[in-house]
């Protein structure tokens, strides 16, 4: 392969910074907002997609020979956003030692998203089908990046966290969940039984993932709805799980080993919401 060379074509591949400001919902974040270092490529291009007006500068590895990277440079400069080629050790402390694959940029981020403002701008027809996964204090950042991965893949809109005892979304989220993070949102609330109780007053459905409940199977799962996970040492704290309007299990052969972790339930019930969505109404 070639080694990567810096294009001074601004507008690389037809992109152009109104275009893509035109697809974001966001408005821009202030100048003096909170910032965070996004490790590696996939990282990168997602951040730069979902929402360019957040990204503040561009770093990549001297001489790097990446494929792809050049593609991202002028998607970058197509935004009006710094490039700057930078030896590795710059970007290990950039990263924090995270696999950054000679690539990280610099993004402002709101760490406490309103999830209240969203729901309560939700039309009957925009609620329709709608599934959103709620998780009660996940505090394994893998777990949390496999259960937005799946999330998004599965078709839910969003994830929502608790404000305390809940792991933050980090590096190690991000590459854990294959860049889902920076593309599904991830809302911290600071009471989720609070936040159930308005779901169900908005028309949604409460199920909650819980190894006494009804086998997912032999349940009828309706939409718009809220999918809860419990913690991974303790379940569904006791309001929250009150809070459902329905347990739901994952159907198991007897000589397992007990439980699913959290991530495995919640793909194995996200999966038969979206089967059934797919379903054919009789």
């Amino acid at each position: 392969m070639k080694p990567f060379r810096r294009d001074k074509n601004r507008h690389g591949r037809g992109f152009r910074r109104d275009e893509r400001a035109a697809r974001s919902d966001a408005a821009p974040r202030p100048a003096n907002a909170d910032t965070r270092w996004l490790a590696g490529l996939e990282a990168a291009r997602a951040a730069l997609e979902r929402a360019p007006e957040d990204a503040r500068e561009l770093w990549i590895e001297h001489e790097t020979r990446r494929e792809g990277v050049g593609e991202l440079v002028r998607l970058a400069k197509s935004l009006g956003v710094t490039v700057q080629f930078m030896a590795r050790p710059e970007l290990d402390r950039a990263t924090r030692g995270a696999r950054h694959e000679g690539v990280a940029l610099r993004a402002a981020y709101d760490p406490a998203q309103s999830f209240g403002e969203w729901l309560g701008g939700l039309d009957e027809a925009r609620k329709k089908g709608l599934v959103v996964v709620a998780l009660d204090q996940i505090q394994d950042p893998h777990n949390l990046g496999a259960i937005a991965r799946s999330a998004l893949q599965l078709g839910a809109r969003c994830v929502v966290i608790p404000d305390r005892r809940s792991a933050p979304v980090t590096q190690a989220v991000v590459q854990s969940s294959a860049g889902a993070a920076l593309k599904l949102p991830i809302h911290r609330v600071v009471n989720l039984a609070q936040t159930l109780a308005r779901c169900k007053e908005a028309g949604f459905w409460v199920y909650g993932a819980d190894a006494a409940g009804k086998p997912a199977w032999e349940a009828t799962l309706n939409t718009p709805c809220v999918l809860v996970i419990g913690s991974e040492g303790y379940g569904l704290r006791p309001l929250v799980r009150a809070s459902c309007d329905e347990l739901l299990s994952v159907p198991q052969v007897e000589h397992g080993v007990g439980s699913l972790n959290a991530s495995c339930a919640a793909t194995a019930l996200l999966y038969e919401i979206a089967r059934q969505r797919a379903r054919p109404a009789r």
